[in-house]
């Protein structure tokens, strides 16, 4: 049986079950940092207009995340950063946390074929959105600490503790569900998310090795 352009354009562009649950995840995530950046740290907030309305379109509830392997650790890495009550934490947890991750997330995603044209469209926006968040962040961090009369590995450390912690929890999860369909590792996500975020702390006044030691120990049991 032939099909029509259209009807074939209509087919590619649908999300399959994979997509929906990845969507759902990212828009938990994002729908929580965006809540959090407009109450503490507006400007984080100015990029990503639009981003929450736009996963709620896709995946607008959670049926598909409690249903899947990853529920129970995503909500509790979710939880974990809800616990951010001041600027400061915020700017750890999702700023230079959380943000990076998603960050790099996306920039995995980006690079693949066997994606919707539709997952592929939002990943662009998504990307960008969350690239230009991570550059803002680390001032805003290097100000909330002054400010606070505290220093720089103090301030992270306390802060992002136990969402590395959570974060490392969710990574057998991720192996196992989107590790074949869209290559996505937890090992590599975290190796690029280090990479990234190491140099950061040391421009901020952060000793490299303290921030290694304190991500090894909260994403390796070290």
């Amino acid at each position: 049986m032939s099909h029509s352009p259209a009807a074939a354009a209509a087919q590619h562009d649908e999300l399959d079950g994979d997509e929906l649950l990845l969507w759902a995840i990212m828009r938990t995530f994002e729908v929580q940092a965006i809540a959090q950046y407009r109450e503490h740290t507006p400007q984080l907030a100015v990029p990503k207009d639009g981003i929450g309305a736009l996963l709620i379109r896709v995946s607008g509830d959670d049926r598909l995340l409690d249903g899947s392997v990853l529920g129970a650790s995503m909500k509790a890495l979710v939880a974990s950063a809800s616990e951010a009550r001041h600027e400061g934490e915020i700017l750890v947890i999702q700023g230079l946390v959380l943000e990076r991750v998603r960050q790099v997330v996306y920039s995995n995603l980006a690079g693949l074929d066997t994606l919707s044209e539709r997952s592929r469209s939002m990943t662009a926006v998504l990307q960008a959105a969350s690239a230009a968040t991570v550059a803002l962040a680390p001032p805003l961090f290097a100000s909330a600490s002054s400010g606070r009369g505290q220093q720089p590995f103090s301030m992270f450390a306390e802060a992002s503790d136990d969402v590395l912690h959570k974060l490392d929890s969710v990574g057998e999860g991720v192996d196992e569900v989107f590790g074949s369909r869209f290559g996505l590792r937890f090992a590599d996500i975290i190796g690029d998310f280090v990479a990234d975020l190491v140099p950061t702390c040391g421009k901020l006044g952060m000793d490299r090795r303290k921030v290694m030691s304190h991500l090894a120990g909260a994403l390796m049991g070290i």
